[in-house]
């Protein structure tokens, strides 16, 4: 077990390693940054650290402003909160004026074994449908609406509700779905496309709100076989962004799906056959001035002005306010949107004051403005008006509040204010904001990422940030908050189980995008490109996105390799990550190895260990793949050697698994056995480790590995209780490649050891597995085990090993070695030429025997003896005993036969 250091201060501790703070035991969420502030200002607790030492420790590689220490200090003050009275300072973090910042606490220092943390839960290629968002407060002046929409759901299995921005089609479509489901038992899916850029992303984002995981070769057929015989209503909101590729989806859904019904907003029609459109006009209002309130209220309009004032803190109204009520409403056109915008006011201003004011500005506003549609006029005149009375900290905040795609919490509105604004100053205007109905508060959202932007706000605040110049600057504060929640989430994979770690992140993926795209605009911030493209694989691997993520990591690597000065150590890291996304995606063994040569050449030259690391332990897994096993084993033996300086469990572990990999298939089963051994050894906080995440698991695998390389030392019997032992802990995790890979090793046991049912039912598994999440190249050996099966279960077994005997000699080295051991008719002389040359060891006594029974049915007994005798002491050399014993019994029947003639 290796060890950490953990400081203690207070009611806190904190796990360097990790990272992770704790206080009394609970943990603290806290971002990489702030975490790294602290670590800098424990290392050396009662010193002045000044922001220039505070900046090189924990944004070496990132040109940053000196506010984002100050940011990043206010949200650790925050966290940490006041001492307690036995603390012995009255508060943790002292600034010092013109000089820095010093830890003021008591603290200890201790290193300590690695803590044990909660079980890791491998998430199943199914979820549950996205459920519909809560609604914060009840619809207003729509129940005609809602029941002629109900109506049309009864008659039509496809329902647009369509209508200019802000007058509410999403209020209203969730009101009737969720009536819906409450009058038919019906299940719901929910699809928000609002947050995407791209049209690119309609599908995967669909799959996901239905409840379908990706990485599977066909995303449209594993949503079509999600919904099979199933009754859903899918409300698929905000559209007209990309209707181009949403469109012809939804036709092909609701003609392959004959229960599925489809409820969408959209600002235009989607245009897809069997479509109904209700097009939602605004609130009704009364065109004349109303006696009383009582009369003011029959209007749909007035109804909801009056109940968002009310709940904005308006005192009550009275007859006298009627006609200012009804002149309001009257103005904005009774549009929704800009009713609450104008009734979040009323909590500060008298109505008849507000009516006035809020009347001149339309005037003056229809004037300059003739040629827009009257409600894009009435809703960006309210904007206008809204935006006006702003303060200028709130207006700085609302326009860089347009970069987040989806939720957001104080945090982050902090992260894209720091150059301009004081923490508390940006705290205070994001209150204010939400007061004002400018930004949302969403109760129902996790508690740090409460607020939001609508679609059509967001697209006003965005058009202020390009008019202030502002959009490059803020763009990338927003990218170095997400590299730094990304850095967070990492974090997490040890302290939450899949299911908690996915509903948590799963929401940051259109940031993490929009992030990226923005970077990748601008060439100086390619470092921070690659940075965030790097350390934000774990969530596109959890939300199965890898496919894109192997083309952003692409993308990332061709912007970085043509900067003026190359940044050879990003470079690096961004091939180590498209190796790993080729493994998923079904690259070619050709590009995942120069991936790795190229991964090694700059840890080489930069001298950089962990990359090196990665890259060698790439090339050794991918030089078994190809069936160079000298090289694969150099590879491990290096890798044991930078192992044994480490204290890192993670990484001890790892070499292990690839010594015990590399001396398997170089024939060296002792040494084979003693590895995999060690490496099934493994606690679950090595297991969940985030170098992991993207590998098979630690134990499983080195399980495996162990099974078949008992059975060949002919311990048969433990090797087959391993084994079992083994597919029911891959069983468990629901990891399919952790699955996939236990059965590459197993099966072929199974198959040698004539356990007949088990073989079958592990390579079925192996099949259905490997099938359905498109993982090409597993697929591959299950077919190669399938073929070997078979042989005992067709009709015609010279025929089926005949047929399979042409394929055989199409398939590379690796296989061909395997296909061997089932059939002596499968060898051929390229295999015997390799085994003569030393390699392929690990089954070479094997291509021995098979090459002397051809000689044998060829009539050569004195070849066939010698190649017998060849494979027989090669075996026992290796103490491969169970092929000693094949050889064995083929020279005793040999000789038995030459004596009978």
């Amino acid at each position: 077990m290796s060890e950490i250091r953990r400081w203690r201060f207070g009611a806190f501790a904190l796990w360097e390693a990790e990272p992770r703070l704790e206080r009394d035991g609970q943990p603290v969420r806290l971002g990489s940054r702030a975490i790294g502030l602290l670590v800098a200002l424990l290392e050396r607790a009662g010193e002045v650290i000044s922001k220039d030492e505070l900046l090189a420790a924990v944004w070496p590689d990132t040109v940053v402003e000196e506010a984002s220490v100050r940011v990043h200090m206010s949200i650790l003050r925050k966290a940490l909160g006041p001492p307690g009275a036995q603390d012995g300072c009255l508060e943790w973090i002292a600034n010092i004026p013109l000089r820095g910042y010093r830890f003021l606490g008591r603290v200890h220092c201790e290193f300590l074994p690695s803590a044990i943390a909660v079980q890791v839960a491998h998430a199943s290629l199914r979820d549950a449908p996205a459920a519909l968002p809560a609604r914060l407060a009840k619809l207003v002046g729509r129940e005609v609406e809602v029941e002629r929409l109900l109506g049309m759901l009864a008659a039509s299995r496809l329902v647009t509700v369509a209508g200019p921005g802000g007058v509410g089609k999403t209020s209203v479509a969730i009101c009737v779905a969720a009536r819906y489901r409450e009058r038919q038992q019906a299940q719901l899916g929910f699809v928000d496309l609002a947050p995407l850029t791209s049209q690119d992303h309609v599908l995967t984002t669909m799959a996901r709100a239905i409840g379908v995981r990706g990485g599977v070769p066909d995303i449209e057929e594993a949503i079509v076989q999600r919904l099979e015989g199933q009754a859903m209503l899918l409300l698929v909101d905000n559209c007209e962004h990309v209707i181009e590729r949403l469109s012809p989806l939804l036709g092909r859904f609701l003609a392959a799906l004959p229960g599925l019904q489809v409820l969408a907003t959209s600002r235009e029609v989607l245009r897809v056959g069997g479509e109904h459109v209700f097009r939602l006009a605004p609130l009704a209002v009364h065109q004349s001035q109303p006696g009383s309130l009582a009369l003011a209220l029959r209007s749909p309009a007035v109804q909801l002005l009056v109940e968002r004032a009310q709940a904005a803190g308006a005192r009550g109204f009275d007859d006298a306010s009627s006609g200012p009520l009804t002149r309001i409403c009257q103005q904005v056109d009774g549009i929704p949107l800009a009713i609450e915008l104008v009734a979040a006011r009323l909590g500060a201003q008298p109505v008849s004051e507000l009516a006035f004011r809020l009347d001149d500005h339309m005037r003056l506003h229809s004037t300059a403005r003739r040629a827009a549609l009257a409600r894009q006029r009435t809703l960006a005149a309210t904007l206008d008006w809204s935006i006006g009375l702003l303060g200028a900290a709130e207006l700085l905040l609302f326009r860089r509040l347009s970069v987040f795609r989806a939720y957001f919490g104080v945090a982050a509105a902090l992260s894209v204010a720091a150059s301009a604004l004081d923490p508390d100053v940006a705290s205070d205007a994001l209150l204010s904001l939400a007061s004002k109905s400018l930004v949302v508060y969403d109760t129902d959202q996790a508690a740090d990422s409460p607020y939001r932007l609508l679609d059509t706000t967001r697209s006003y605040a965005h058009a202020l940030l390009v008019r202030a110049g502002e959009r490059d600057a803020v763009s990338k504060s927003h990218a170095l908050f997400m590299l730094d929640l990304m850095g967070l989430a990492t974090a997490d994979l040890a302290l939450l189980d899949a299911d908690a770690w996915t509903q948590r992140y799963r929401g940051c993926l259109d940031d993490v995008r929009a992030a990226l795209d923005a970077c990748i605009g601008h060439h100086d911030d390619m470092t921070i490109a690659g940075a965030l493209t790097v350390a934000s694989a774990p969530l596109w691997f959890r939300l199965s996105e890898v496919s894109e993520y192997r083309d952003r990591v692409r993308a990332a690597l061709d912007h970085v390799d043509v900067l003026k000065v190359p940044d050879r150590l990003t470079a690096g890291r961004l091939e180590i990550a498209l190796y790993n996304a080729l493994w998923h995606t079904g690259g070619t063994v050709p590009e995942m190895t120069q991936a790795c040569e190229r991964a090694l050449d700059c840890a080489l030259e930069l001298k950089v260990k962990t990359l090196e690391f990665q890259a060698r332990w790439g090339l050794c897994a991918l030089n078994i793949t190809r069936g160079a096993y000298t090289p694969a084993l150099r590879h491990a033996e290096i890798l044991r050697e930078f192992a044994s300086h480490s204290t890192n469990a993670v990484t001890r572990n790892l070499s292990h698994r690839m010594l015990a990999l590399a001396n398997h298939f170089c024939g060296a089963f002792a040494e084979a056995r003693v590895q995999a051994e060690a490496a099934a050894d493994v606690d679950d906080a090595t297991r969940r480790n985030h170098a992991n995440a993207f590998q098979p698991d630690a134990r499983t695998t080195a399980m495996a590995i162990l099974a078949r390389t008992l059975w060949i030392q002919g311990e048969s019997r433990l090797a087959m209780a391993t084994a079992i032992r083994c597919m029911e802990e891959a069983e468990a995790l629901g990891h399919t490649l952790s699955l996939c890979v236990a059965l590459f090793w197993i099966c072929p046991m199974a198959i040698w050891a004539l356990e007949q049912r088990a073989a079958r039912a592990w390579i079925d598994t192996m099949l259905q597995q490997t099938r359905s999440k498109g993982f090409a190249y597993w697929h591959d050996w299950a077919l190669c085990y399938d073929d070997a099966m078979k042989i005992g279960e067709v009709d015609d077994a010279g025929a089926h090993i005949d047929a399979v005997a042409a394929k055989v000699l199409a398939m590379d080295e690796p296989r061909r070695e395997m296909m061997v051991t089932f059939c002596d008719q499968w060898v051929d002389d390229d295999l015997v030429a390799r085994a003569t040359r030393g390699e392929g060891q690990w089954s070479a006594a094997e291509v021995c025997r098979a090459a002397g029974r051809r000689k044998e049915l060829r009539g050569d007994d004195a070849e066939a003896e010698a190649l017998y005798l060849q494979a027989h002491a090669l075996a026992r050399s290796q103490g491969a005993l169970a092929w000693e014993l094949r050889a064995a019994g083929a020279l005793e029947e040999l000789r038995a036969g030459a004596a009978q003639r």
